[in-house]
């Protein structure tokens, strides 16, 4: 439970929290949504539900890991397994009646181009529990091949068209979850704007191509055939901490182009302060899905513990205040000062690995040498470019005027 600072208004909806599961595997039927809702998280974003019940392939995700450490993920799954009448009849019946009265549920839909579907779906999960709905116009993989999803999310003129068709058949709040996979976001939320969208979600999944088994030249994951033999796979959804730098460029670019649209975030989001991130470049609510996926509801409490630590500390009364005040230091590459007389600094911290010098001297100025088991920086050679800050696992570059 939270004293109140946790609280928001999102497109009218009241959350005791910013923290929901994303519509995803940990929000696809009753058993799990319950049990997210008890541990307190502020809602959920419930599976995407189509008119036809999705069957998957096994396997279907996929794992990029750095030294062993898992750090994104990909998906070849599609949309719910059940029908429309098994979510609506059961499944949110059951859902809202076993859990807290202040989780939030949120229907996710997906139609075809065509604009009835949507109007269809929109007013048949308009439902009591039900407090929003979003429309999913940005699955990467297998839905477009059938002109859904991402097919949709790409074209300005669909977005706006299949939102607005949504609208006609409900009154809820309605929120467009966004693709990446485009050359620029804005115009696309613009569309889910003029459609009469309060809101929208971003991101969906960036489309990839998780790796190859390089001993079977086989692309991973490997979808296994229905009799032994050769496996194949396709692109999927990548997702996971390292899609996180585009989920904040796209969130910042909306907050920035469509100052007055809602914007639930989501995009790697793992602990307090990559929630905190997205707060800051104006997303209002949160969607987690892929730290749910790896470490288990439980990190809610951490998430939520944390947050409002941060915010006590520094003075935030309520997530309203926290909302975009990163933006106004965003600009234009050419309003960025050119060659300040900014040098880095090696603080007391450093342990002598020497991966600064060896950075600096192949990718650098040659501007960091070892003297007595420290590395020391030359500030007449260094260029202040920051690289011996990336390569340092130990923090120990600072960066200082020098003249």
């Amino acid at each position: 439970m939270t004293n109140g600072r946790l609280e928001i208004d999102f497109a009218g909806i009241q959350f005791k929290n910013p923290f929901m599961l994303s519509s995803a595997p940990p929000s696809m039927n009753p058993r799990l949504v319950t049990r997210a809702a008890r541990l307190g998280w502020g809602g959920t974003v419930l599976k995407t539900v189509t008119e036809s019940p999705t069957v998957d392939p096994r396997t279907r995700l996929g794992a990029l890991r750095k030294d062993g450490k898992l750090i994104g993920m990909n998906n070849i799954e599609l949309l719910s397994r059940e029908t429309v009448d098994t979510w609506i009849n059961s499944y949110i019946p059951k859902m809202k009646s076993d859990s807290p009265e202040d989780f939030v549920l949120i229907a996710s839909i997906m139609s075809s181009p065509e604009p009835e579907g949507w109007t269809a779906l929109a007013e048949k999960f308009s439902v009591p529990g039900i407090k929003g709905i979003e429309l999913n116009v940005s699955c990467p993989h297998g839905s477009p091949e059938k002109h859904m999803g991402a097919f949709i999310g790409q074209n300005a003129d669909l977005v706006e068209n299949v939102t607005r068709a949504a609208k006609k058949g409900t009154d809820l709040p309605l929120l467009v979850k966004l693709t990446p996979n485009v050359t620029d976001v804005v115009p696309i939320a613009q569309a889910a704007k003029k459609g009469g969208a309060d809101g929208v979600s971003a991101i969906n999944t960036v489309e990839s191509l998780i790796g190859i088994d390089v001993e079977t030249a086989t692309p991973m994951p490997q979808a296994f055939p229905s009799k032994p033999g050769e496996s194949l796979s396709t692109y999927g959804g990548f997702c996971g901490p390292a899609v996180r730098p585009i989920g904040l460029r796209i969130v910042s670019q909306i907050a920035r182009g469509v100052p007055d649209l809602l914007i639930s975030g989501i995009g790697g989001i793992e602990d307090w302060y990559s929630a905190a991130e997205y707060l800051m470049v104006g997303a209002g609510t949160l969607q987690v899905c892929t730290a749910a996926m790896w470490h288990g509801f439980g990190i809610i409490k951490d998430m939520t513990s944390g947050l409002e630590g941060f915010m006590s500390r520094k003075g935030y009364e309520n997530l309203d205040s926290m909302v975009g005040v990163a933006l106004p230091k965003l600009t234009t590459w050419e309003a960025l000062d050119k060659l300040p007389p900014v040098v880095a600094k090696i603080t007391d911290a450093c342990t002598g690995c020497k991966k600064c010098v060896i950075a600096c001297a192949d990718g650098g100025y040659v501007a960091i040498q070892m003297r007595d088991g420290k590395a020391v920086v030359n500030a007449e050679k260094c260029d202040g470019c920051g690289l011996c800050y990336v390569v340092c696992d130990d923090r120990a570059v600072d960066f200082v005027y020098n003249g």
